[in-house]
Parts: C-alpha cells; structure tokens; sequence
C-alpha cells in the first residue's frame, strides 16, 4: 500500500548545561555545554512513499552534551536527517507549505537545535561573581508536520479501467502491476523504469465523473503534477474509440487543466485481439476522426513495444 501522507511530530535536540567547576587554585575551568542536532529534510530518490515512518512515534534529534572539566565544550548533538522521497511538500499543522523537497540530496534544516548552555569558565570575565555561575542550555523546538508526496516520473499511463495500462507498464519496464479482467485491478500508483532510466507510472483507471469522486476518485491524480508527457491507453476492444477518446479528453480536462494540456501520446492497445490488416484498419479510420496520431500496441507483439518505447524517447526529447 502507497502511504503518500504522513503526519510527524519533530523536535530538535536540546543544548547541552554548561559546568560549574573548579581546580585546585580554584580557578574556574567548567566547559560550556554543546549545540543539540538539528531537523533536517533530505531528498532521496531511492524512497517511494513515507512507510519508514510511523505517525505515532516522535522523532527527536539528539541533545547536546555537557561541559566537563578541563574547559571542555561538550559533543554536538547529532542531527535528525529525515529522509524523504521526491515530490515531497512539507506542510505545518495549518497546512501551510514551507518546503517543496523535489532533488536528490536537496536539504532544508527545518529546526535547529538548541545553543548549548555556558560554563563558569566563560562565565568567569562577566563579573567578580561570574566563576561561581554557569548557564542552563535551552530546549529544542517541537513541530508538527504533515509530509504530501507528489510522485515523480517521466510519463504517465491513464485511460479508462481495462484499457491494458498495467500489461503496457509491465512489458516496458519491469514493474509487476497486477493485471486482471475486472475493472479498478490498479488501485494505487505503479512505478516502472524503462531503458535510459525513463520513469513510467501507471494510475487507476478513470471513468466519467471521476473527477466528481466517483470510481476511485481523483486523490491518485495529484501524483501528475510533475510528469511530463501523458500516454492516453485506449483498448480496440472498445466498440466506439473516437467517443471514448473524446469522453476521457473531458475528464482529463475537468480534472485539471494541467492535465488536459499535457503532451499526449494516444496508444491503442491490445491489437492482437484481430488479424493485423483489421487492427490496422481500425487504428487508421481512428487516427482519421480524431486527426491524431495513434500506435497501435500489443504486449505480445515485441515490434510495437520497441516502437512505443521510441515513442515515448522521442516525445520526452523534444520538450
């Protein structure tokens, strides 16, 4: 299951206390105490949803150490690295964004730790009174988020439910989609990587209204934001394509217009259903009402994979 939101409670380490101490001619050497760990985002490309996480638990970098004898800072608190996947959007407890997490590696210290607190050494120039004080450190700061995962690829696979997305994603990368004859088999996001590291992903069929809550709704669609081209699967099963290319254009568009004006690649899928010269027939009269082009593809046909998948190459080369 995708988890693609997760609510976490954070805090940054505590400084460390300063010390208050002496040496035998009662000079003043306590040390000061040391900063704690810092909250810090990190992207990383190799994670795909927020399961590492559990909302229940609080994550807390480590506090600062204490001074010591002998003038001595103590440790660093180590930082708290919260690594995330890419897209992600860091919201406070208002739903407010502060951070877009969209590169590898990329960094964004959300809290910093807590300054260590100071010894009577330091203490000991304040005044006469200085080398018999010391200075407590401060606490770490608390935040709730919420992390919003956007997933990222470079096409994405949509069409009506049956339409043949999960076989296609499948035979063109090695995702294993689950694949069967009733509608609504995909029913969270599917991620593949084709040849030249070439994203796909595969989102739950669409049906009219979807963008009105029906099927499985339009919760999945946030995850086209940052895709670049959109492969609009169409099965030649269908008894009328140009109606039901037409009708899912709508959808697309009621759904957002980022959507419907995203670089299209019509496919027509599952052509090994007829002889070659009706498939081709068929993709023809297709091509003519809706004055587009269209591949006709079939998972078990190795020359129309290699085509699309150039296709597809091509497409993304020429944004």
């Amino acid at each position: 299951m995708l988890i693609d939101r997760m609510k976490l409670k954070l805090k940054s380490g505590d400084g460390g206390d300063g010390l208050l101490s002496f040496d035998n001619r009662q000079k003043a050497y306590g040390g000061d105490g040391g900063k704690g760990g810092d909250v810090i985002f990190v992207g990383d490309e190799n994670l795909s949803d927020f399961s590492s996480y559990n909302s229940t638990q609080n994550y807390k970098a480590e506090n600062g150490g204490s001074g010591s004898i002998y003038r001595k800072r103590g440790r660093d608190g180590e930082d708290l690295r919260v690594n995330v996947p890419l897209v992600t959007r860091v919201l406070d407890s208002n739903g407010k964004e502060i951070v877009v997490i969209e590169k590898n590696k990329q960094e964004y210290t959300l809290l910093e730790g807590a300054e260590g607190g100071l010894g009577n050494y330091t203490l000991r120039t304040v005044d006469r009174e200085g080398k018999y004080s010391r200075k407590r450190a401060e606490s770490g700061k608390e935040m709730f988020v919420e992390l919003e995962l956007n997933l990222m690829s470079d096409a994405i696979l949509l069409g009506y439910p049956n339409s043949g997305k999960s076989s296609l994603i499948n035979a063109l990368t090695r995702a294993r989609s689950k694949v069967a004859s009733y509608e609504f088999t995909t029913l969270e996001p599917q991620l593949g990587v084709m040849d030249d590291y070439i994203k796909l992903m595969d989102l739950p069929g669409l049906i009219e209204g979807t963008h009105k809550g029906k099927g499985v709704g339009k919760k999945f669609l946030k995850h086209t934001k940052y895709s670049k081209i959109l492969i609009h699967c169409i099965s030649i099963e269908d008894e009328n394509l140009v109606e039901r290319y037409h009708s899912m254009r709508k959808e697309f568009k009621n759904i957002s217009e980022h959507l419907y004006l995203m670089e299209e690649l019509i496919v027509l899928t599952k052509t090994d259903i007829y002889p070659s010269e009706k498939s081709e027939a068929i993709r023809k009269s297709f091509e003519k009402e809706i004055g587009k082009d269209v591949i006709p593809v079939s998972t078990y046909l190795k020359g129309s994979l290699i085509t699309l998948n150039e296709a597809i190459k091509s497409k993304l080369d020429s944004l």
